[in-house]
């Protein structure tokens, strides 16, 4: 006697599919929610905080003249760069985080700038979690696991 067991891989592959497209847009927004309390971490040191490096305080005169002696970067002083931080999980295909800054890069990376006809080099203050244009580990550890806790409770 003899049973030959075998899974029809069409119907299988379409129910698959549907159970991806359910669960893909909210795991792909705790993702990106993930993310972006991360990122707003990085502003205020909260426990989420995952820096690529630490921010080095600013130079002590320009920090006089233009901040009173506070040697706090300005990108919290001001918390224009912090507001200029959105999220958007309404793609069907991806969840983004963006800095609509003009000045975002600048701080993610550095650079030379122009202050009374001198030039000064501005180090990186990085707030995106991001080394080498990919994620950090932990904050895609992180985001796994918030894609996993989604999925364990869409899939009870």
């Amino acid at each position: 006697m003899n049973v030959d067991l075998t899974i029809d891989e069409s119907a299988f592959l379409n129910s698959i599919m549907a159970e991806f497209q359910r669960v893909k847009v909210p795991c792909q927004a705790a993702m990106a929610l993930t993310v972006y309390n991360t990122i707003m971490d990085n502003f205020d040191g909260g426990q989420l905080q995952d820096r690529p490096s630490e921010w080095q305080p600013l130079r002590p005169f320009y920090a006089i003249v233009r901040h009173g002696g506070d040697r706090t970067p300005r990108l919290q002083l001001s918390g224009d760069l912090k507001k200029s931080v959105h999220g958007d999980d309404s793609n069907m295909e991806a969840a983004s985080i963006f800095c609509d800054s003009s000045y975002g890069n600048f701080h993610q990376e550095g650079g030379e700038t122009e202050f009374h006809g001198k030039f000064y080099d501005i180090p990186a203050r990085p707030f995106f979690p991001i080394i080498d244009g990919e994620v950090t580990p932990l904050t895609t550890q992180r985001s796994l696991d918030a894609c996993k806790e989604t999925l364990e409770t869409m899939l009870k």
